[in-house]
């Protein structure tokens, strides 16, 4: 006999409780008399054993997950069902009575084929319906998954979708009716080459579409992503867009018209060398650009990761930054400008030996400096990293910084004056023995 496995109630009762709703789980193999007699203030009914065979006792459930069951396949009577999810269910393929529930799962789904009554869905996931071919019908749908059908190619009638998912549909060639869609994945869709319809998208990700290359009409895009778009090169049309994915566009190399870019990733361009102009972007990502030597221009942007960045060598212009990663800059060494820094990651910072001038530090990452031994000008900085510091003995300054992490700090012995650290770390820190005044400590790791 089934049963629930949350808590224990009486059914006719728990009717009377209008305006309540439970997550309800049932095990065993058949559902259970009272099942039939739920209403839709049981908002959630998730099945635990999946050799259930007959799920028609279910219709009026609202939101109802019978995913990875196999063992059954008629759903006729779920139709009135609000949230539905049958993703796995390999037994199911005709969903022809499921044209009124509203948001509807189906993906891994391998024997649905027809899915033409399925337009009024709100949101739906085919992903990975690989006998899915015919998506004329899905005019209407609010929000469509379509990632993984590779018999997918004509999207000509998608152009109202809201939100489309067509990631590693490779058929995919012409995406020339998009231009309305308001969120569009089109990643590794790797015979998509013409995107001049898609000025208009809010949201467009081609990252890896490997065959665009023109991308001047994308301009009034907000969000664009266009990393591993090895064919694009010119890029002076996107100077308005909001956000800019160009990670490992390796042909890219000017950068100059990307001034007014709110959040600009260009991590792994190794042909970006001059970004003087990117002074006023916010949020800069150049991670591992190792041809970027020169950042005095870059004091102002509020987010700049340049960590692997080998060519760097002076970093003084960056004391007004909010928040730098410098994370493995191997030729970096004077790090004196960045006390007002808020966020400041050195992680791997092996040239790095003074970090006196970093007490004013909110955030401080030093693990992994094997060269800093002299930490006592960081007492007021809010969480400091030391671990894997293998020079650093003397914590006695410590005890105002509220997070401390001290693990594999193996020479470090007294730790008499952290008692007032809020969490500290100090797994691994072998010879340290005494913990008696350590027992205000909120959080510890030994």
């Amino acid at each position: 006999m089934c049963k629930v496995c949350i808590l224990d109630f009486d059914v006719a009762a728990a009717r009377a409780w209008h305006d309540i709703g439970f997550l309800l789980h049932i095990s065993g193999q058949s559902i259970p008399l009272w099942a039939s007699r739920l209403s839709t203030i049981f908002i959630s009914l998730r099945l635990e054993d999946r050799t259930i065979d007959d799920v028609s006792a279910l219709g009026n459930i609202h939101t109802l997950d019978l995913s990875d069951c196999a063992s059954f396949s008629d759903v006729s009577a779920l139709s009135n069902v609000h949230t539905l999810n049958l993703g796995h269910c390999f037994s199911v393929s005709d969903v022809s009575a499921l044209s009124n529930v509203h948001s509807l799962n189906l993906s891994y789904c391998a024997n649905v084929s027809d899915v033409s009554a399925l337009g009024n869905v709100h949101t739906l996931n085919l992903s990975s319906c690989d006998s899915v071919s015919d998506v004329s019908a899905l005019g209407n749908v609010h929000t469509l998954n379509l990632s993984y059908c590779a018999n997918v190619s004509d999207v000509s009638a998608l152009g109202n979708v809201h939100t489309l998912d067509l990631s590693f549909c490779r058929s995919v060639s012409d995406v020339s009716a998009l231009g309305n869609v308001h969120s569009l994945h089109l990643n590794v869709c790797e015979n998509v080459s013409d995107v001049s319809a898609l000025g208009n998208v809010h949201s467009l990700d081609l990252s890896y579409c490997a065959n665009v290359s023109d991308v001047s009409a994308l301009g009034n895009v907000h969000t664009l992503n266009l990393s591993s778009c090895d064919s694009v090169s010119d890029v002076s049309a996107l100077g308005n867009v909001h956000t800019l994915d160009l990670s490992e566009c390796d042909s890219v190399s000017d950068v100059s018209a990307l001034r007014n870019v709110h959040t600009l990733n260009l991590s792994y361009c190794a042909n970006v060398s001059d970004v003087s102009a990117l002074g006023n972007v916010h949020t800069l990502y150049l991670y591992f650009c190792s041809s970027v030597s020169d950042v005095s221009a870059l004091g102002n942007v509020h987010t700049l990761n340049l960590s692997e960045c080998v060519s760097v060598f002076d970093v003084s212009a960056l004391g007004n930054v909010h928040t730098l990663y410098l994370y493995f800059c191997r030729s970096v060494s004077d790090v004196s400008a960045l006390g007002n820094v808020h966020t400041l990651n050195l992680c791997r910072y092996s040239s790095v030996s003074d970090v006196s001038a970093l007490g004013n530090v909110h955030s401080l990452d030093l693990s992994y400096c094997a060269n800093v031994s002299d930490v006592s000008a960081l007492g007021n900085v809010h969480t400091l990293d030391l671990s894997r510091c293998a020079s650093i003995s003397d914590v006695s300054t410590l005890g105002n910084v509220h997070t401390l992490d001290l693990s594999y700090c193996t020479i470090v012995s007294d730790m008499s004056a952290l008692g007032n650290v809020h969490s500290l770390n100090l797994d691994y820190c072998e010879i340290f023995t005494d913990v008696a005044a350590l027992m205000n400590v909120h959080t510890l790791h030994l």
